[in-house]
């Protein structure tokens, strides 16, 4: 996500702010009684200078699971590589694992190997940073580096696994792709940000080819074909992100940076920026704390010389609303907004020197993700009204100048107390399977009776024309991924792996579960807290229901969230200015 945006513990810039401001609002609700892991020496081949390219590369992000041939390869972030062979999906079973020092966060597959990444930090625990060496954590393996590392694992035979190398990072690795037969991984070292390629054309032999080092701050990066465009806040102009042109064009691994450039106001997730063709485009918020206003504008680069690049144009979308979601589709853009309803613009990018704003529709709520279908586009984020709810919806796009709202599934908190998505944070726990017209949305609920968290996953039938919901189907942990296999449902949390036959979807029944690591374990380790407290510390958001305090709470925390929005920028330009 990461990838994606990558969780290795770095700071990590939220979607905004609701997602931090009720988590702490559901935590005030309850108090108030509402019921409701050797690095190779560089190589360089000097007679190849970037912009050779020879033929169309793939490029691959990384994630926490991948499937091929009926093997599930999860990075799991307490127990490192595990393998499942679902071979035969109504029976998985281990195959399997390698652990390693460290947490584990995303991998890539190719040719027998998995390219692992993990970090020496266990990230967040409870709303805290947590290093490995914490007197809280128990039976746990420690990492014996710094930063990050790549593990290069020998999956040919999946019941024993063998390490076949590394590549340590000094610092905190952000993102990283894979383009053809090179990996890529940026990251930060302080106030210094990296970039590393490292060649995988001859395995098992991996070598890290060049690694550039500059002044930056990466967040996160979009990559095309022939460059990394990494961006961050620019902390020497407070209100401004820089974006840096990375050429990757080479196909053994050399790379070199071009120029970069500031954009007025931020970016917050990598949906923000895309390159088409020989441009970049780019939505911002820029946010002033004296007038308490945004300024939402696209922004279009020519970066058909990387080395002198240059602003084509401007396109004032609107004030004083907050940027939720961007998503760009060839020559369209979209974006929604929030203030009390969802603007959702439609952009015609046909012409890059002027770019317009070919439709609007106002909708209650927002998206936070955008998924674009031809003539149809899928937006995930919260209906709002009675109070934050996670929705679905559907657009007809067929018509730029007149998007409208088909449909709209809203998840309600099943008579319990409160309930929240994954997928409203993180893009890659949302299932859309086009083919089949299926949409797997995770949720949880807060369940009053028992005072814990009920996870699973929301079935959605989607037609060209409407959304209609389906069964539901309990999980043990957050929902992080989905999908169908074989004609039969999986799902994954960082705790379980199930299979579900999903022959009737209003009555999906579990077919076999398998635990990653058990409530004891947890426990033993001193972990058992750091599973659902992602809840509570901005990885779901949560509506609360209830008695009448509750009832009137909800403009309460449409003013909280507006009120942090605020708080979190003013926190931003301090920082900038220091």
């Amino acid at each position: 996500m990461y990838t994606s945006r990558l969780r290795y513990g770095r700071r990590h810039r939220s979607n905004g702010c609701v997602e931090i401001v009720l988590g702490g609002v559901l935590l005030l609700t309850i108090v108030a009684g509402c019921s409701v892991e050797g690095t190779s020496d560089p190589v360089v081949d000097d007679d190849d200078e970037p912009g050779d390219v020879a033929t169309a590369r793939e490029i691959e992000e990384a994630d926490i699971v991948k499937l091929i041939d009926g093997y599930f390869y999860i990075s799991n972030p307490y127990t490192g590589l595990r393998i499942i062979d679902a071979t035969n999906i109504s029976a998985p079973e281990f195959a399997g694992s390698y652990a390693v020092g460290g947490r584990g966060v995303e991998l890539i597959v190719r040719n027998d190997y998995a390219f692992l990444f993990t970090a020496a930090d266990f990230g967040y625990c409870a709303g805290e940073p947590v290093a490995f060496d914490d007197p809280a954590f128990g039976d746990i393996s420690e990492p014996d580096y710094d930063g990050s590392r790549l593990w290069v694992i020998d999956v040919s035979n999946k019941d024993e696994l063998t390490l076949a190398g590394t590549v340590d990072f000094d610092g905190t690795v952000v993102a990283t792709r894979r383009v053809g037969e090179i990996l890529y991984a940026t990251g930060n070292i302080g106030s210094t940000t990296f970039v590393v390629s490292v060649d995988i054309s001859n395995l098992p032999n991996i070598s890290v080819v060049e690694s550039l080092r500059f002044g930056a701050d990466a967040e996160d990066i979009h990559v095309s074909e022939n460059a990394i465009f990494l961006y961050g806040d620019d902390l020497t102009e407070p209100d401004t992100t820089r974006i840096t042109y990375v050429d990757i064009s080479s196909t053994n691994g050399v790379i070199e940076r071009r120029d970069s450039f500031r954009v007025p106001g931020t970016v917050e997730n990598r949906y923000f920026l895309d390159a088409y063709e020989d441009t970049l485009r780019v939505v911002t918020e820029d946010f002033n704390p004296n007038t308490f206003a945004s300024n939402i504008a696209l922004y279009v680069y020519d970066v058909s010389d990387p080395d002198d690049i240059t602003r084509l144009s401007e396109l004032p979308i609107v004030n004083r609303e907050s940027l939720r979601s961007v998503r760009f589709d060839g020559t369209r853009g979209y974006v929604v907004t929030f203030e009390q309803v969802d603007p959702l613009f439609v952009l015609d990018l046909a012409n890059p020197a002027t770019p317009e704003i070919s439709g609007e529709l106002t909708v209650p709520g927002f998206s936070t993700h955008l998924v674009p279908l031809g003539d149809r586009l899928l937006g995930v984020g919260f209906a709002t009204g009675g109070g934050f709810e996670p929705a679905v919806s559907l657009y007809d796009v067929s018509d730029p100048a007149n998007p409208s709202l088909l449909s709209r599934i809203v998840v309600e908190s099943l008579n319990r107390f409160s309930v929240g998505s994954e997928a409203t944070v993180d893009e890659k726990a949302l299932g859309v399977l086009e083919d089949l017209g299926i949409v797997l949305l995770p949720y949880a609920v807060f369940d009053r009776d028992s005072g814990d968290f009920v996870d699973g996953l929301q079935i959605i039938q989607m037609t060209d024309t409407n959304l209609r919901e389906r069964g539901q189907i309990e999980h043990k942990g957050i929902v992080r991924r989905s999908g169908f296999e074989n004609s039969r449902m999986w799902l994954l949390s960082e705790v379980s792996f199930a299979t579900v036959n999903a022959i009737d979807l209003d009555e999906p029944q579990q077919i076999a579960e398998l635990t990653l690591i058990s409530e004891q374990e947890l426990l033993d380790a001193g972990l058992i807290d750091c599973v659902d407290s992602a809840r509570r510390t901005g990885r779901t958001i949560f509506y609360f229901e209830g008695n009448a305090f509750c009832g009137a709470f909800v403009p309460f925390a449409t003013f909280m969230t507006m009120a942090g929005l605020v708080a979190i920028r003013v926190r931003r330009r301090n920082q900038s200015r220091s």
